[in-house]
């Protein structure tokens, strides 16, 4: 038998986030079946990181049917669902004889996945029961379920960690997730984790301790604890201290806890154990709201527990949600001054209401007057209380109440190899064009393409080879770099560009909706460069559908005031600019550090 995990990662355009794509999922339930006897360490593998991280829709398709696996199995979630959904489509069409199942936070039964889908076989809840009941039923030849559910939840004190049981590597100068618990206490209404978990069950406190010995050992960079609510434990203190005596290498411990019954002592204690951050879902302050989603708040408790912490100096993110039933634009701007006023702005995270599978919130979106999202992220877009272009008011006004970017613009980059593939295109040459449509596994799935704004031939093909690349590779990210030195592309040229590429229903453009951006395209974003400054301050006034890129050359001085005042994107030669500009630039984007791009000079040299 030959298994293969397939856990497709959050998709960003600079593969930012590819870190937090832990195969968890796939750790426990390949360390739970080999401790039934049921599958071997050599019968089964998780697709590489580089091909996960990096590989276009072809590339993991390519990858994965070269190995001609009996079984791949599909981890989930919202930021992957359509795009698992596609490949798994091809490899079934690819790979007859394979069969493909699927488990997560997205397969719930009333869902269309339910009902159709390329998958033979569904895993709804917890999953290593089912999935040892999917090998058993393989190794006996019986026919396999549309639906596996477990009729028990598994006992955790039989369920081997998978650090500990080596189906995860604990890897040097990488995070190490600790799952303590299974359930929570509370029931919010927009969280599907206490519906699918209806009971607390913890792992045997040794567990955890033994892990976080291991990582000391190993150099891990920090160590995340899982649990939706970290303090929800009958002796903490005793926790604390026993994490404070197996954390010998004070590795940052990160950790999501209400904040209502942190006393000094409490806090003095993480501190000792490590704990470096926690997450705090503060959501809103308005009582109506939170009683909705089932929710309390003790305003005088929660401000006494976060100066606890901060007295600690240890850093507390808040998040919030946007869109909550009764909680319209004041009472939200109530609640973003209350962060204000305790120094939590910052820090804060805002998040629009999404309508995940199974919730109360989804069974209840029609009640509360929620207009929403068919589609991940399943995002509210207006309801009674606000609607949708207040709702983009009021992340302008959390950007400029906190001076920060609610999610950062899309930027080119200029590094042809990305984890084995390509991922940059110099499109000025056709030869390079054709060899993209050729070769769609070779590529990367987030693609800056460089094209001479100034030829009409070399663009024509481009458009033309749109077809291709998006039948073989629909969920590619597009950075289109438009050049010329003499004038503005055209607002017709710029439109036939993204239109040709754009895909409106992609997990990232539809997780850009709300965000205040005159440019609305995020998935094909399309970028002018030029050496010409003029040309350039005048194309951000006069093209607020491009984003405007100036190329600073070794040689070539520019107006340090000018350049300031308007912000545009920078490219630039590390190698090849003097030392003192090269720290001028650094210094007037020290808030903006994306937005300064590295490509070798010799690329834009004419």
């Amino acid at each position: 038998m030959k298994i293969i995990f397939v856990q497709l990662p959050v998709q960003e355009p600079n593969w930012e986030d590819a870190a937090a794509n832990v195969t968890l999922a796939a750790g426990y339930l390949t360390a739970y079946a080999e401790s039934r006897g049921l599958l071997n360490r050599s019968e089964w593998s998780i697709l590489d990181a580089a091909t996960s991280t990096y590989g276009s829709d072809a590339a993991i398709v390519d990858r994965i049917q070269r190995q001609e696996p009996d079984i791949i199995a599909f981890s989930l979630y919202a930021w992957n669902l359509e795009r698992s959904l596609f490949i798994a489509e091809r490899l079934r069409s690819m790979l007859p004889r394979t069969r493909l199942i699927a488990g997560g936070p997205e397969v719930v039964e009333d869902m269309p996945i339910a009902h159709h889908s390329p998958f033979h076989s569904l895993v709804a809840g917890e999953g290593e029961i089912p999935f040892a009941q999917i090998l058993q039923d393989i190794r006996l030849h019986r026919p396999l379920d549309r639906i596996y559910r477990a009729d028990t939840l598994v006992d955790l004190a039989t369920l081997p960690n998978p650090y500990l049981a080596g189906t995860l590597p604990i890897v040097k100068d990488e995070p190490v997730h600790i799952e303590t618990v299974r359930g929570c206490p509370f029931h919010c209404a927009y969280c599907y984790y206490g519906k699918n978990f209806p009971t607390v069950r913890r792992y045997p406190e040794e567990q955890a301790l033994e892990l976080i010995q291991r990582a000391c050992k190993a150099g891990s960079s920090e160590i995340n604890i899982m649990d939706p609510s970290f303090q929800f434990h009958p002796d903490l203190d005793k926790r604390l201290a026993d994490f404070a005596q197996a954390n010998t290498a004070r590795l940052p411990v990160h950790t999501e806890m209400r904040l209502e019954g942190v006393t000094a002592a409490t806090a003095e204690l993480m501190k000792k154990a490590g704990v470096q951050s926690i997450e705090a879902g503060l959501q809103s302050i308005n009582p109506k709201a939170l009683e909705a989603i089932n929710r309390k708040f003790d305003m005088e408790k929660f401000v006494h527990g976060l100066e606890q912490l901060q007295n600690q100096d240890i850093l507390i993110k808040t998040g919030l949600i946007l869109g909550l039933p009764f909680d319209g634009y004041e009472q939200i701007v109530e609640t973003f001054d209350f962060l204000g006023m305790h120094g939590l702005g910052q820090d804060a995270e805002l998040y629009p209401l999404s309508f995940l599978p199974g919730t109360e919130a989804r069974a209840r979106a029609d009640e509360w007057g929620m207009a929403r999202m068919e589609l991940p992220p399943y995002w509210v877009t207006s309801n009674d209380w606000i609607s949708s272009n207040d709702m983009i008011d009021v992340i302008a006004a959390f950007e400029e109440s906190f001076e920060r970017e609610w999610a950062s613009p899309p930027a080119p980059h200029f590094t042809a190899n990305s984890g084995g593939l390509t991922g940059f295109v110099d499109a000025r040459k056709v030869e390079n064009i054709d060899w993209m449509r050729l070769n769609p596994e070779k590529l990367a799935n987030s693609m800056t393409l460089l094209a001479d704004a100034d030829d009409p031939e070399s663009l024509s093909r481009l458009v033309r080879a749109a077809r291709d690349l998006r039948r073989d590779n629909p969920f590619t990210l597009y950075q289109i770099v438009l050049t010329s030195n003499t004038r503005i592309p055209s607002e017709r040229l710029i439109e036939k560009i993204r239109d040709a590429f754009v895909f409106e229903d992609h997990y990232y453009e539809l997780s850009h909706y709300f965000s205040p951006d005159l440019q609305e395209s995020y998935q094909t974003r399309m970028f002018f460069a030029t050496k010409n400054f003029a040309l350039a301050y005048r194309a951000m006034e006069e093209a607020q559908d491009l984003e405007t890129m100036v190329i600073i050359s070794g040689k070539a001085g520019y107006n340090a005031d000018r350049l300031s005042e308007l912000l545009p994107f920078v490219i630039f030669d590390r190698e090849t600019i003097p030392f003192d500009r090269l720290y001028e630039l650094l210094s007037i984007y020290t808030e903006y550090p994306h937005m300064l791009i590295e490509a070798p000079e010799q690329l834009f040299r004419t």
